[in-house]
């Protein structure tokens, strides 16, 4: 469905009455360009400037609800009164609206959870709108105590509408999977800021999910202990952030290629992962008594992460939460001889500005034999560890395609002033021509690197003298003069 046309004759009559309008005259889609650079409020205003921009607000892709603005700036006594009066303005805004909705973002406050406006809203957008991403945000006055979150009280299937992929939900209280239920058509999840009972009740509504590929957890339990379970073989992206501590967490995914633990706080012999993609080294846990309750990241580069409308990924990795340190660790799976997984590669160390402590590389070898490299960086305080697992399936080569050592290894770190504090290589012999040209990288571009620790006991005898003769050829290579090079 598409505005009007310019061409017709209401259009044209409007032209010959103002001459001075010149901006009237533009397509449609042009002005819709035009607006698509305003916020939901000020697109709504621009019909007021003649005839002709009445209606084209009304077919922008995406809305903004937002009463935060002006309720931060209201009495604690009025917010009742002028949430009320807002949610009118906004559901004037949603039945003018015209066509379909990509995206609708809407912020409110309590009133609307407990009068049914809320209810209302969401019906109007996934029903009529057929919004394929939504995002809820309740208003919580910076006066009150977060775990005071307002419930999430709504019908059964409420977010079950077919078009909707994707769901953002901040600010509230869950006390049930009601709401969730047969949600098949979802593809992302996002729970910030959400306080539940238990970890029970998180587990049941993650159940109604089977169709996940993306999960983004920040959540408050309640009731401590007890044990949170996710299982879905859809799942490719999990992140946990904010958990209190609770008995144990099992994790059953065999699709998963990026686990990011921004917080957890479970003894690491409680923590169950069942993921064939992810390297998972929990000896490397820089924790408080056992729990892990430090950033750390496990990434399988893949085909999921290579495509355009999963960059999702990119982005939920770059955010930061308040007080909250990047990462500790982190683990990457990836092709050295793929291409686009090594552009991927450069997109996760873009994230680092300063440095790394610690940084594991697990690289896969051709034949499907498994060869891994760690590699640990500079520690700042905002970034600890990292793990890089590289996944050698096919060479490329063999298929026509050019090397990737002068190419892309070249600019494998594009920031020449990460430091790296400690590399550990896995696997590593350097029989491979990708992979010692790889590591000969590390080791001879910025960023520093301190320490580089290649594992070569488990290597037969003449593999663990290729390697030793391997890290002999690193030494000379070395662009800082205190790199330390040593098999363990």
């Amino acid at each position: 469905m598409t505005a009007p046309s310019s061409s017709s004759p209401r259009r044209n009559h409007q032209y010959s009455i103002d001459d001075h309008d010149l901006i009237s005259k533009l397509p449609d889609e042009l002005l819709q360009m035009v607006l698509s650079n305003l916020s939901t409020e000020e697109a709504v205003r621009t019909s007021v400037l003649s005839s002709r921009w009445v209606d084209v607000w009304k077919w922008r892709s995406y809305l903004v609800l937002d009463m935060n603005m002006v309720l931060d700036s209201t009495p604690k006594e009025r917010l009742q009164q002028v949430s009320v009066q807002l949610a009118r303005l906004m559901t004037k805004v949603i039945n003018n609206h015209r066509g379909r909705l990509e995206r609708c973002t809407i912020q409110h406050y309590k009133s609307q959870c407990k009068d049914g406006t809320l209810q209302s809203w969401i019906d109007s957008v996934t029903g009529l709108k057929h919004t394929k991403d939504l995002t809820l945000i309740n208003y919580i006055p910076a006066i009150r105590h977060y775990k005071r979150a307002n419930l999430l009280s709504l019908h059964p299937y409420t977010f079950s509408h077919h078009s909707l992929s994707s769901l953002s939900l901040c600010g509230f209280s869950l006390i049930g999977p009601d709401a969730f239920c047969k949600c098949k058509n979802l593809k992302t999840l996002n729970l910030i800021n959400i306080v539940i009972s238990q970890a029970s009740v998180l587990s049941g509504v993650l159940a109604a999910f089977s169709s996940l590929e993306v999960i983004v957890l920040n959540v408050n339990f309640l009731t401590p202990r007890g044990v949170l379970k996710i299982e879905n073989n859809n799942l490719k992206f999990l992140q946990l952030s904010y958990l209190n501590e609770i008995d144990r967490m099992e994790v059953y995914a065999t699709c998963l290629d990026v686990l990011d633990i921004r917080c957890i706080k479970v003894k690491r012999d409680n923590f169950i992962l069942v993921a064939p993609n992810i390297e998972v080294n929990k000896n490397s846990w820089l924790d408080n008594h056992s729990r892990n309750d430090c950033p750390h990241l496990y990434c399988n580069v893949s085909s999921f992460l290579a495509q355009v409308e999963t960059n999702i990924w990119h982005k939920i990795l770059g955010s930061d939460f308040i007080d909250m340190r990047r990462y500790v660790y982190l683990s990457v799976s990836v092709d050295i001889t793929d291409p686009k997984e090594v552009e991927i590669l450069e997109e996760v160390l873009l994230m680092w500005t300063n440095g790394l402590l610690e940084l594991e590389i697990f690289f896969k070898v051709h034949s499907w034999l498994n060869s891994h490299y760690w590699i640990e960086l500079d520690h700042f305080s905002h970034i600890s560890y990292i793990i890089f697992s590289f996944q050698h399936k096919k060479s490329h080569r063999e298929e026509g395609e050019c090397s990737t050592n002068d190419r892309t290894h070249a600019k494998l770190f594009p920031n020449a002033d990460l430091r790296v504090y400690n590399v550990r290589l896995y696997n590593f012999d350097g029989s491979n021509e990708e992979e010692f040209a790889f590591v000969s990288r590390l080791v001879m571009q910025k960023p520093v690197i301190l320490n580089m620790m290649i594992e070569t006991s488990l290597f037969p005898p003449t593999k663990k003298f290729n390697a030793e003769a391997a890290v002999a050829k690193l030494m000379e290579l070395k662009y800082y003069k205190n790199l330390k090079i040593e098999c363990f």
